[in-house]
């Protein structure tokens, strides 16, 4: 086959089609035009490399593509091996000389791998290679058309690495729902016996009595860190409702600062609570004096020995609570990274917990149609601020 038809046949959109011919033209001055035409059209293609190689598998031809792909340019590459593309692993199982044989034998054969460009980066390469014979059936040589599918490998990879840690997050959640309803049960029976020991009629001596509260308290700390478990658990399979009923919000506030008192005394704060008189809304009680608990037992945590300030406000159509410390408080840059799960406001290191608080919180209150975020105080601490509107959607969901 002549050359002119070989170098038309490879301005198809490779690697796929067939390489194209032209139809032989009777006129030989119109079929030189054509041959040129055909020979610009491939050599102007960039983004395919379009090349020739001789029967051993030396380059003969350079496009515009190839010089584009591979980094060398038609000097630097004419009368090399093809070899020069192709990496140690492969040069070491003799790749090169396998597909130019599969090419011969076969007529046609297609690989993907990795390639090496001139300055040593690699690149995935989709490479399609076609065996070229006269008219009396010898191999004049072949015809190798290169794609560089690099970034879309790179971005299979990444949606397969966001798949694999999606299943991972969701292995380790389901694991946790488990392992909380698994704890829950035998730590409720621990506490009951814990709590029976403290109420004995004939009492204890003021040791074991210590040990025992001491024992009671940790208890009701691991009760809470199962109840957050399972509250995560709740709110991750969309099974996290509320029961809305209404009360008065500055008495359920002073009900949780008051069960606060003791742990506040041992941290060496104070607590009080300002509010302008009753305020009545539509909640779920016991998730909202959550929402109080897990940002007071924060405050008391990262600025224990400052004191803690608890503020309620409302209008007609929300209510708004204030919670702050005089601590070292957060970087404006860690305000939204501190709602999610699994984070702290400081180092694990110096503050124990699962880093879980926040987020139930945040939740919670958004379940209810408000929002908690942080604000910049007025002096230094940190600087809760909680809005619920007046009433929600009875049974919405978090």
């Amino acid at each position: 086959m002549p050359r002119s038809c070989i170098d038309a046949r490879m301005t198809s959109s490779p690697p796929q089609t067939e390489i194209l011919s032209h139809p032989q033209a009777s006129d030989p001055v119109k079929s030189r035009s054509t041959e040129e035409r055909f020979r610009a059209l491939v050599s102007s293609v960039k983004d395919y490399a379009i090349f020739m190689l001789d029967p051993s598998g030396r380059i003969e031809t350079w496009n515009v593509g190839a010089e584009r792909t591979k980094g060398y340019s038609a000097e630097e590459i004419v009368g090399r091996h093809m070899s020069t593309f192709y990496t140690p692993e492969d040069l070491a199982r003799g790749l090169p000389a396998v597909l130019l044989a599969e090419a011969a034998r076969e007529g046609r054969v297609e690989s993907e791998g990795w390639r090496v460009r001139k300055d040593g980066t690699r690149f995935w390469a989709d490479v399609v290679i076609t065996a070229l014979f006269d008219d009396r059936g010898r191999l004049t040589g072949y015809a190798k058309v290169t794609r560089d599918l690099t970034e879309k490998v790179r971005a299979q990879q990444e949606q397969l690495r966001l798949a694999h840690a999606e299943e991972a997050v969701r292995l380790r959640d389901e694991f946790l729902s488990i392992a909380a309803h698994e704890l829950r049960t035998p730590l409720s029976a621990v506490q009951l016996q814990l709590q029976s020991l403290l109420e004995r009629p004939e009492g204890l001596d003021a040791r074991t009595r210590a040990k025992v509260e001491r024992a009671c308290r940790s208890g009701e700390r691991l009760v809470t860190l199962v109840d957050t478990l399972l509250d995560v658990s709740r709110i991750t399979t969309g099974s996290f409702t509320l029961n809305p009923t209404c009360f008065d919000l500055t008495a359920a506030v002073q009900e949780v600062v008051e069960r606060f008192r003791e742990h506040a005394v041992r941290a060496g704060s104070t607590v009080t609570l300002r509010s302008q008189g009753p305020l009545e809304g539509f909640w779920d009680r016991l998730r909202i004096e959550q929402v109080v608990t897990n940002l007071l037992a924060n405050a008391l945590k990262y600025a224990a020995g400052t004191p803690a300030e608890l503020v309620l406000q409302g209008t007609e159509r929300e209510v708004t609570l204030l919670v702050s410390d005089q601590g070292p408080g957060i970087p404006e840059s860690e305000w939204e990274r501190i709602f999610r799960r699994f984070e702290r406001a400081a180092s694990m290191r110096h503050f124990g917990g699962l880093g879980l608080g926040l987020y139930v919180a945040r939740q919670i209150v958004e379940a209810h149609g408000g929002e908690v975020h942080l604000a910049r105080p007025e002096a230094k601490g940190a600087h809760f601020v909680v809005r619920l509107p007046r009433s929600i959607d009875t049974g919405r969901r978090g």
